[in-house]
């Protein structure tokens, strides 16, 4: 080999590896994040495609939804760069970006902001670390053709605030708490029940207690459902900073319990609800405290499972389809609830216990419709033998003596006679005996002596 040879040799070697050195650094063979977004920011003249981001928020530790505007191919090898600024967290490449062509239902084909068939969707998984205080952070979209060096077809960015979960969670917490704190203190301040302090007001049966002072399984059950799905919807916002739509099956689960609350109501009016009259006789003759049936009842966990002291199987049915059914929307409800579903059978089922539940209170004895009427006839004999004491001359006073009102039950019993004295008396103790049964309070013999003045 002469020496102008082994000169020229020597040229060509140089010039080859002064080239592979001072050529720019291709994302397409960057095996990391660093790497590939400082080769992105030498790209020159590439497509520019458009991309737009199906929330206003990306959800670190889980995976988000982008739209480029670039129709779909199936031999570009789909990449993305996350991080903040010039600090790249994470480069997103094989199952970390997953590709696919839009669907004509998808919301933003439907809402005609994008072209199906001139769009692709990317699912990109966001690794946890990329999370922060809704810090925006850059995203960067790119893709190669089969993967291979110098095959970059196109490059997109765009940039948004992260969320992350554990932040997310403690705010929803903190403002379910805080607004259940509230609530609580405004009910103990409404009601004098028991005398009761503010804390013991954090039992969700004393706070959800019916107006018989008793745990209700139907208002508690509207409280269950309706903190799960306000927290749900809390976090969504939170974490994506859109309102999700609530699925046909939670508008269908809110409206069983509250149609079930509703009817569980009216029954309860109807049957076991003493009338006025009657409740306000009650308390003149110091049977009831000043606060009625709510003062004399408190509510306890075991409310919610017995009737009158009994073990209630319609109850435990409605209990447990309602703690299976709020399982299952706590944990398939954090991504969407808008897709949230549960078999036909199941939400049959629920609505099923939800009747039943009515129809054990319609069944159920009529104990306090019975104490409303045998109160009812005991007033009515209590006002004739007050009418007639009072209308009676006393047998004892001498003739001609102005009539006055009895100074005294035995008085009163020689005007009225005994027969009107006798017949209350058997009845109020016959009365005396359902209300204890069912109050559990002792009444005195003295309280149902007839009264002539409250």
């Amino acid at each position: 080999m002469t020496a102008k040879n082994f000169f020229i040799i020597a040229v060509f070697l140089f010039s080859s590896v002064w080239r592979a050195v001072a050529a720019d650094p291709d994302p397409c063979a960057a095996t990391t994040a660093k790497d590939a977004l400082a080769a992105l920011s030498n790209v020159g003249s590439v497509e520019r495609p458009e991309i737009l981001s199906t929330t206003k928020i990306l959800p670190a530790g889980t995976s988000a939804e982008v739209v480029l505007q670039k129709p779909f191919d199936a031999m570009t090898d789909y990449r993305a760069i996350v991080g903040y600024g010039d600090t790249p967290v994470k480069l997103l490449k094989g199952l970390d970006v997953t590709a696919r062509r839009v669907r004509p239902d998808y919301p933003l084909v439907r809402d005609k902001i994008v072209d199906a068939d001139k769009s692709t969707l990317l699912i990109l998984q966001l690794p946890s670390a990329l999370g922060s205080l809704w810090k925006e952070a850059q995203v960067d979209v790119f893709g190669c053709t089969g993967g291979r060096p110098g095959s970059l077809t196109f490059v997109s960015s765009f940039g948004m605030p992260v969320s992350y979960a554990p932040y997310s969670s403690a705010i929803v917490w903190i403002v379910l708490i805080g607004s259940y704190l509230l609530i609580a203190l405004a009910v103990s301040r409404l009601s004098n029940v028991h005398q009761l302090s503010w804390f013991r007001f954090l039992d969700p049966v004393v706070l959800t207690a019916g107006s018989d002072g008793k745990g209700s399984l139907a208002k508690m059950q509207i409280l269950f459902f309706s903190v799960i799905v306000a927290g749900l919807v809390g976090y969504i916002v939170c974490r994506t900073g859109l309102l999700s739509d609530l699925s046909q099956t939670i508008l269908i689960l809110l409206g069983i319990a509250g149609i079930g609350s509703a009817a569980a109501k009216a029954t309860d009016v109807n049957k076991n609800r003493l009338e006025f009259e009657n409740w306000a006789w009650l308390i003149r003759k110091h049977w009831l405290p000043n606060g009625g049936l709510a003062e004399v009842n408190r509510a306890r966990w075991r409310d919610i499972v017995t009737t009158d002291g009994e073990f209630d199987v319609y109850h435990f049915q409605n209990l447990i389809f309602s703690i299976v059914v709020g399982g299952g929307l706590l944990v398939v409800g954090l991504r969407d609830l808008a897709s949230f579903s549960i078999p036909d059978t199941l939400l049959g089922v629920l609505g099923l216990s939800q009747v039943v539940y009515v129809a054990g209170k319609l069944v159920a004895p009529p104990s306090f419709a019975e104490l409303n009427t045998a109160a009812t006839a005991l007033r009515a004999l209590e006002k004739d033998f007050v009418d007639a004491a009072a209308r009676t001359p006393d047998p004892t006073a001498a003739a001609g003596a102005p009539l006055h009102a009895p100074a005294s039950l035995a008085e009163a019993r020689r005007r009225a006679g005994d027969e009107r004295y006798n017949n209350y008396m058997d009845r109020a103790r016959n009365v005396r005996i359902m209300f204890t049964e069912l109050t559990g309070r002792t009444v005195p013999d003295d309280a149902i002596q007839p009264a002539f003045a409250y």
